[in-house]
């Protein structure tokens, strides 16, 4: 073969690759005009051979406003012979000939022939794999976007229980950093005690004996070492090539937890309560589910479950079955509804089968927003009250009948007229006791916020305001009670953290004696305070300001008009010293030893009918031994008592 049929050979060769080539091929001299076009560049922008040869390539396929920079370029190049975007591959937009704009990725050699200067462009459509990428990098977003920023902790394992990947919540929650991968693996971050519950759980899911709405509780132990309450499910699925793997979903319940701790605690303590009274108290909540009921409640009705256990039945099927208890079934029944129906408080009488009469108080519990939250039924035992009402209309019936036939029976009928009379006084002060107690500020709180919450109302009349000084003593009264209780009980469990810092016990005695000048100068009581100087004690000045304002408010109570009451600071090397003196009626010596206990009220406060619970020493009791001091008392009766309280003079000193 020739030379010249050698060439001709290799320029058809050439032409044939250019026409079947895949990309496509486009030729342009130094003017940018188009020599070549292969059926390639047809398909991809649109334009056939014959009407993009000859034309400019930036008005075929260069968008308008990339044309300018495209020219300066192609006049740099021709200038200086550099040029930044040969044998380079670029992604650029190009134009198709029906004005759509599409992604093309483009390598551009340059070449001489002839004496000039060529430039060949090898291009191919990537619209759709850039449109490919973009989609995947939305989904990705998406993902992360769901994943990440989810409030439940999502982590995936292989198989095996290897730890592939946890979302972005699990450092938030945990504090580990992102991650994070300690040696143990992800069973290290768990409760000692949970491994093996959670090694359970992780082989039931695997196996499909789990499903993914059966969640296990579980402890996970943070950077700081505290535990955190995880509820977790798991989905099998490693048979997804997509993830194979488990995925664990978990949520932070700690503070549901918490709150269910804090609400047994609180359900622990009115039970409390509950149980340290006579009357039967039962509690429903606003779907008529038993919330609460005490031990009398049972014993009352020889119920033999334990109060604890009713937690939960429907009230309205615990009333069908115990109506064979009363005399009128029907009526028992029918008197319940009516209560529940006219939402209003209500006192009856229901009689046992068995004799007993029963009288049943209904107080209905708002929610504060007109809406029923709630019922309570107190039921009491009054059948030795009646039968006694019955015994002294018949003794009265007797008397009447003996004064208008023998004048003789006098003498007797006065002695059986004094014994009913003093069971008359007891029966009025058990009354007096329970509904003053209970009863009455519970009934009065119902009645008269319901008046004040009618909005027909109106502005508050004279009589109004009665209703709410009314409310306002009785809600007081029951609130200190209750708060006495909590503090007590968390005093007593150590549960309560004091906040000591130095304090001076002068200028915390005389805010004391300030605040209660006015009640003794009701009573015309002296009085004062003695103090000297002396370091500061170190105390939680809250709960010992506490401590001083209940013994100060006893002594004036205790003391009657005219008396003194003396409030004394001092310190020596190993106490601070806080004594109260009064001049008032004393505490009995045989009654000495148990004055700090809960509840208890001498015997001669209790017979001067002088207001308290019992509670307020009890509280000081506690408060100074919880900040390691002591308090005693010495008193003699009818001539007054002195209270000392001893702090430690060293900070941390709890020996006493």
């Amino acid at each position: 073969m020739t030379k010249r049929e050698t060439f001709d050979f290799d320029l058809a060769r050439s032409k044939a690759r250019i026409r079947a080539a895949l990309d496509g091929v486009i030729t342009i001299d130094a003017a940018g005009v188009v020599a070549e076009w292969n059926p390639a560049a047809e398909r991809i922008f649109g334009y056939k051979a014959d009407d993009a040869v000859g034309r400019s390539m930036a008005d075929l396929i260069v968008p308008e406003q990339l044309r300018d920079q495209h020219r300066a370029g192609m006049r740099r190049f021709l200038a200086s012979g550099e040029g930044r975007v040969l044998d380079q591959r670029l992604e650029m937009p190009a134009v198709r000939a029906d004005g759509s704009e599409i992604t093309i990725e483009l390598t551009i050699t340059s070449f001489t022939a002839g004496g000039e200067q060529w430039f060949t462009g090898w291009t191919r459509d990537i619209t759709g794999i850039k449109e490919t990428e973009l989609e995947l990098a939305r989904s990705e977003q998406r993902f992360q976007a769901i994943v990440e920023h989810s409030s439940d902790v999502i982590t995936i394992l292989d198989g095996e229980g290897n730890w592939l990947y946890t979302s972005q919540a699990g450092s938030r929650l945990t504090g580990y950093q992102k991650g994070h991968d300690p040696e143990g693996g992800i069973l290290s971050l768990l409760h000692p005690d949970d491994v093996p519950l959670a090694l359970e759980a992780f082989q039931e899911v695997v196996a499909g004996t789990r499903l993914p709405d059966e969640p296990v509780e579980l402890r996970i132990l943070d950077v700081n070492g505290s535990v955190l309450f995880f509820e977790t499910v798991g989905i099998n699925m490693l048979d997804n090539p997509a993830v194979n793997g488990v995925v664990l979903h978990a949520r932070d319940i700690t503070e549901r937890r918490s709150a269910e701790q804090e609400l047994g605690l609180r359900t622990n303590q009115l039970a409390g309560v509950l149980g340290s009274i006579q009357l039967g108290v039962l509690v429903e909540d606003e779907n008529r589910r038993l919330a609460i009921a005490n031990e009398a409640f049972t014993k009352l009705f020889g119920s033999p479950v334990p109060a604890e256990e009713l937690v939960g039945l429907d009230c309205q099927e615990l009333a069908e079955q115990a109506k064979g208890l009363f005399v009128d079934p029907d009526g028992f029944l029918t008197g319940i509804q009516d209560c529940i129906t006219r939402v209003t408080p209500v006192t009856e009488e229901v009689v046992l089968v068995d004799g007993r009469v029963l009288e049943r108080d209904y107080v209905p519990v708002s929610s504060g927003e007109g809406e029923v939250a709630g019922h309570i039924w107190m039921y009491r035992d009054v059948t030795d009250r009646k039968r006694a009402q019955e015994e002294r209309e018949h003794l009265l019936e007797a008397e009447r009948q003996a004064r208008r036939s023998i004048e003789a029976s006098q003498a007797a009928l006065e002695v059986q007229n004094r014994s009913l009379r003093e069971l008359d006084r007891l029966k009025d002060e058990v009354v007096a006791t329970v509904s003053h107690e209970l009863r009455t500020p519970l009934t009065s709180i119902v009645s008269f916020s319901e008046l004040l919450d009618d909005d027909e109302t109106g502005p508050l009349t004279a009589r109004q305001h009665e209703f709410v000084g009314t409310i306002r003593r009785n809600a007081d009264r029951l609130i200190r009670v209750v708060n006495d209780l909590l503090l007590l009980a968390r005093l007593e469990s150590q549960t309560i953290s004091l906040e000591p810092e130095p304090v001076d016990l002068r200028e915390l005695a005389a805010l004391v004696v300030a605040n209660h000048a006015p009640a003794a100068a009701a009573k015309h009581i002296t009085l004062e305070i003695d103090s000297h100087d002396g370091a500061p004690a170190w105390a939680d000045p809250v709960r010992i300001d506490q401590v001083i304002g209940n013994l100060v408010a006893n002594a004036v109570k205790f003391t009657g008009d005219g008396g003194q009451v003396t409030v004394r600071i001092g310190a020596d090397d190993t106490w601070h010293r806080i004594e109260v003196t009064d001049t008032g009626m004393g505490i009995p010596a045989d009654e000495l030893d148990q004055l700090f206990q809960r509840f208890y009220r001498a015997s001669n406060a209790r017979v001067h009918m002088t207001p308290g619970t019992g509670l307020g020493l009890a509280v000081c009791h506690a408060i100074v031994r919880l900040h390691g001091g002591q308090i005693d008392v010495e008193s003699t009766e009818g001539e007054g008592s002195t209270f000392r309280v001893l702090l430690p003079a060293v900070p941390g000193d709890r020996s006493g």
